[in-house]
């Protein structure tokens, strides 16, 4: 076993378990959201703010350290922040339109969407198994979602699509040139935040009104958008650099299940049957085809040399 396939494999498990956390950070934004009590098109010009200055002050402090990564990353940065800001307008405008199943169920189609990306435009190979869980997932969220799709909202589902499509380019971005785009990440919040104040009624006054548990709006927004989604951003934005888009982007999905039981917990929502069996095959899926990737790849860093080497 060579020094340099042992360090690929411990590097590759650190990259599972850090965009997992990603993934897992993600699937409180809603219920933070929820807690603050605020206007919608508020929270989306808040939580944007927030977000860009967090990012944009790490960035300033690796910068102040030496790190010479640049602030907007070439065509690869300018390409994420139009993702992103188009996904964020059209996430919002699919909450707007449709059912939040629907949205949760259309966004879980990421994973295949990034792995279709990742074929076409990068080449990669998806492994069987990869196209098996994405499948099995996709199952789950149907489960979740079919009550809400028999209901047809057409303008929010094709919206919702848009966003998981930008979702997934934008995994597909960070994986073919391996940059650093937080930043970018963070221009598109500013970007959709911006709009969301020219084009929406928004209500600063009430941020210092009482949201759940008679704690601040702000404080429930300041948690959103200046420790969690900052940390749950950089995470997932860290993963596609060593790992193939499609796998990284099945975390996402952690949301599809996870916030349900967050909204239960937290506003006494309890899940129907449907979603808590959906919610199962989705967590068990990606368990399982988490630990065969990581299996994977240990195997590779104890395969013998080949005769000569």
């Amino acid at each position: 076993m060579s020094i340099d396939s042992l360090s690929s494999g411990r590097q590759t498990g650190a990259a599972f378990v850090l965009t997992a956390l990603g993934g897992l950070l993600f699937t409180f934004d809603l219920p933070l959201l929820r807690l603050s009590m605020a206007d919608q098109w508020t929270m989306v010009f808040v939580r944007g703010l927030l977000l860009f200055a967090t990012l944009s002050l790490g960035w300033a402090v690796a910068r102040w350290m030496g790190d010479r990564t640049p602030y907007l990353a070439g065509a690869a940065g300018i390409a994420v922040a139009c993702a992103s800001t188009l996904g964020n307008i059209s996430y919002i405008g699919a909450v707007v339109h449709a059912p939040a199943a629907n949205v949760v169920f259309l966004i879980a189609l990421t994973p295949v969407i990034a792995a279709s990306l990742s074929h076409v435009v990068l080449g990669e190979k998806v492994h069987a198994y990869t196209w098996a869980a994405t499948l099995l997932a996709l199952c789950g969220a149907a489960l979740i979602a079919s009550q809400g799709i028999e209901s047809g909202h057409w303008v929010g589902d094709g919206l919702a699509m848009i966003s998981a499509f930008c979702s997934a380019a934008i995994l597909t971005i960070i994986r073919a040139t391996g940059g650093r785009v937080a930043t970018s990440l963070a221009l598109g919040s500013l970007a959709s935040s911006m709009i969301a104040l020219a084009c929406f009624d928004i209500a600063p006054s009430t941020l210092l009104g009482a949201g759940a548990f008679g704690v601040p709006t702000l404080v429930w927004l300041g948690l959103n958008g200046l420790v969690v989604m900052p940390l749950a951003t950089v995470l997932l934005a860290r993963g596609p650099r060593m790992l193939p888009s499609a796998d990284v982007s099945m975390f996402f999905m952690l949301e599809t299940i996870l916030t349900p039981i967050w909204t239960w917990l937290l506003f006494a929502e309890i899940p129907s049957p449907r979603v808590m069996l959906g919610g199962l095959l989705l967590v068990a899926t990606l368990m399982v085809h988490s630990w065969w990737r990581f299996a994977v790849s240990m195997r590779q860093t104890v395969r013998p040399p080949a005769d000569g080497q």
